[in-house]
């Protein structure tokens, strides 16, 4: 094509709403005469078609799991969830000890 052909084309372009739909009508022919035809669409293999399906449901129970975790995340931030406060910790067995009787980590007593 000559570039004034090339420069017309882009004008209509450009200028597709100051043209009117005259113009909009125009650089739709003119598309469809320089592009080239679009392949038939293909087929699927329906092993292909059955593994997608697979994949499709599992990624459904994800997203059903994910949904399940996010709910009771709000909940629990909104209060819904009562929680309890945790027992009170007990004390460590080395604080009850005497400090006169060794423990196993000063070493062996029979040494």
């Amino acid at each position: 094509m000559n570039p004034e052909v090339w420069v017309v084309v882009g004008a209509v372009f450009v200028c597709g709403g100051a043209i009117g739909a005259v113009g909009t009508l125009l650089a739709q022919w003119v598309l469809r005469k320089v592009t080239r035809p679009a392949a038939p669409p293909r087929l699927a293999d329906p092993a292909d078609v059955e593994m997608l399906k697979v994949d499709i449901a599992e990624l459904g129970r994800h997203v059903r799991n994910l949904d399940d975790r996010l709910d009771f995340t709000e909940q629990l931030l909104g209060g819904a969830v009562p929680t309890t406060r945790p027992p009170p910790r007990l004390e460590s067995p080395s604080a009850g000890q005497d400090r006169d009787t060794p423990s196993r980590s000063e070493g062996d007593p029979d040494a």
